[in-house]
């Protein structure tokens, strides 16, 4: 896999970064949609961690990597995002200010995870045909 393939996802992964050490509060543009639409913020970490790792699978898709090493790295990095997704729950709530550890936003996390890696095995790996 080609380096230059993965600069949208580090550029997404120090966005994520970044939007997950915000202070918390409810001053900032567009906050409003947290409070009227209930659990809109769950939606939000779907969405992130999903396109997260999708943008992580898109390398593998162009590469000249087998089925069972290309669906090998879409599991690495769909666990390891919600590794990361988990960490960041313990670092928001010990070290970001007004954010707290909440399960849901690691459920969340993971069904964007998993979904990213659904959709990548369905479009990305290749179709294998066999002769009777």
């Amino acid at each position: 896999m080609k380096l230059i393939r993965f600069i949208p996802a580090f550029i997404f992964l120090i966005i994520t970064i970044i939007l997950l050490c915000l202070p918390g509060n409810n001053g900032f543009p567009g906050s409003w949609w947290f409070r009227k639409i209930p659990q809109f913020d769950k939606l939000v970490h779907i969405g992130m961690f999903g396109m997260l790792c999708f943008l992580f699978h898109l390398p593998a898709w162009k590469s000249s990597l087998q089925n069972g090493a290309r669906q090998r790295w879409f599991w690495l990095v769909s666990v390891g995002s919600i590794v990361y997704g988990t960490g960041m729950e313990f670092v928001q709530r010990e070290l970001i200010v007004n954010r707290s550890f909440e399960e849901a936003d690691i459920l969340a996390d993971s069904v964007g995870a998993l979904g990213a890696l659904a959709l990548s095995q369905t479009l990305f790996l290749r179709k294998t045909t066999t002769t009777a």
